[in-house]
């Protein structure tokens, strides 16, 4: 019996413990998520209480980015030399921390200061939840992982429109977040009460998340960053990730508002099916490309597809609700295999620098809402013809709205054609790869198998 007993709880902690564990790092994803889309549901409350217009607006949300996007890197390195479990409950307060400042005050740049806050604490979401990924489960499931977060996020951002804007009629959106406060409190106590670093038993991987010297830091970081190769994976996952990082997060409702004459709740719900199309194609998709071993041509494939479904959002006939909402669906079931980025980005880097290599590829890949946010945002107000609402706030037509979100079709057709220049992986790591080799355009599937991390 006791042996029976001790079998049990080795199974366990062999297939079901490893899940569970890189598990509390997507409820911290799922956490950041609420967060970064928050904004977007609360345009005309913000707009009011701090009396901006769309670019003002636009950075207030993109400064969420511009503290999260620089961070990435130092979130990999510190993951790489502290291990997990201090780091991401940390992490989690400074969210917290930012929410609270945010949620305090109705003067524009201490509410700004508390956006910045929200982005570095969220820095260590996704990489975190990647890192434990790398740490704990076979490397033939970390696509299928990415893909899983990404869904589980693309969950919370759902909820969190749908939560925000219900409650948002009721009272204001300062104490809407008061709860949200609460929840991030609680569960920065759980993740460092439940997450492992690694099993003490494992001695290789326990040797990665040994501290590092600064040198060996710089040498890693210089690995990376003189990879073309990298700079491509992380050029091509910002532009297919568009539809979410500028569309989704901030400028969706206002534009279904604007274009289509929804009311709050029907935009959030329309908006809502790019998430379902997200939620489902990400793990999926994740578990194809693990499966047959190809990275780059599902990627190519299915951003071809979400080009011509965002072209016929900006571009084609007006289209009643029901086709919108198909389309909204086909659009993020389409851009669900942004996540082969981060294989991508771990596969071409030693199996050691896993928290870096793809702390960097989720920096590049962030860089589009820090950019691409405010600058939507700006072309708006450019574009206006000046009109003012009997609220005060500068009214925006269709056509204004079609002419600054161009930016994201292009944007991810852009990305379709890079992705041409990118090598096959095979779902292996190319720790060997000369970072000198020069990049080759070529779609083919004939390219030589990569070679095996050294264990």
């Amino acid at each position: 019996m006791l042996t029976q007993q001790r079998t049990d709880s080795s199974t366990f902690m062999r297939s079901v413990y490893p899940w569970l564990i890189v598990c509390c790092g997507m409820l911290f994803y799922c956490y950041n998520y609420f967060l970064r889309v928050s904004p977007g549901v609360m345009q005309d409350q913000l707009a009011s209480a701090f009396h901006i217009n769309a670019t003002a607006f636009g950075t207030l949300a993109g400064l969420y980015y511009w503290s999260y996007t620089p961070m990435q890197l130092p979130a990999g390195m510190i993951y790489d030399k502290y291990g997990v479990k201090f780091v991401l409950s940390a992490a989690v307060l400074t969210a917290v921390a930012g929410l609270w400042v945010f949620i305090s005050t109705d003067h524009y740049y201490t509410a700004a200061l508390g956006r910045l806050m929200i982005g570095a604490g969220c820095a260590f979401a996704y990489i975190g939840t990647l890192k434990l990924a790398s740490l704990w489960l076979p490397a033939n499931r970390f696509a299928f992982v990415a893909g899983l977060a990404t869904a589980a996020g693309m969950t919370s951002g759902a909820m969190a429109q749908t939560y925000l804007t219900r409650v948002t009629q009721y009272i204001s959106y300062h104490d809407a977040l008061y709860s949200v406060l609460l929840v991030g409190i609680a569960l920065s106590m759980f993740i460092f009460l439940a997450v492992k670093n690694r099993a003490k038993e494992d001695l290789p991987c326990q040797q990665m998340c040994n501290p590092k010297s600064m040198s060996d830091l710089l040498k890693d970081l210089k690995q990376i960053f003189t990879s073309k190769q990298m700079w491509l994976i992380g050029i091509i996952g910002c532009l297919v990730y568009l539809p979410s990082s500028v569309f989704l997060d901030t400028w969706g409702v206002p534009y279904l508002k604007g274009v289509y004459d929804l009311s709050q709740p029907e935009a959030v719900s329309t908006i809502h099916y790019t998430f379902y199309g997200w939620i489902l194609a990400g793990p999926l998709t994740g578990a194809l490309s693990d499966k047959l071993k190809l990275r780059k041509i599902p990627l190519a494939l299915s951003g071809f597809f979400a080009a011509i479904f965002l072209c016929v959002i900006f571009y084609g006939p007006h289209l009643s609700i029901s086709m919108l909402n198909l389309i909204f669906f086909m659009v993020g079931f389409c851009c669900g295999a942004h996540s082969i980025c981060f294989a991508l980005g771990k596969e071409n880097n030693p199996i050691h620098l896993s928290g870096t290599a793809v702390a960097a590829t989720n920096m590049l890949i962030m860089a589009g809402g820090m950019i691409f946010q405010p600058l939507a945002g700006t072309l708006l107000d450019l574009h206006a013809s000046g009109l003012v609402g009997a609220d005060g706030l500068r009214i925006y037509t269709s056509d204004d709205y079609n002419f600054a979100l161009s930016i994201i079709p292009f944007g991810v057709a852009l990305g379709i054609v890079l992705c041409a220049f990118l090598k096959e992986t095979h779902g292996e790591y190319r720790p060997g790869e000369s970072v000198e080799e020069s990049v080759k355009p070529r779609f083919d599937m004939d390219e030589e198998p990569a070679l095996e991390a050294a264990n």
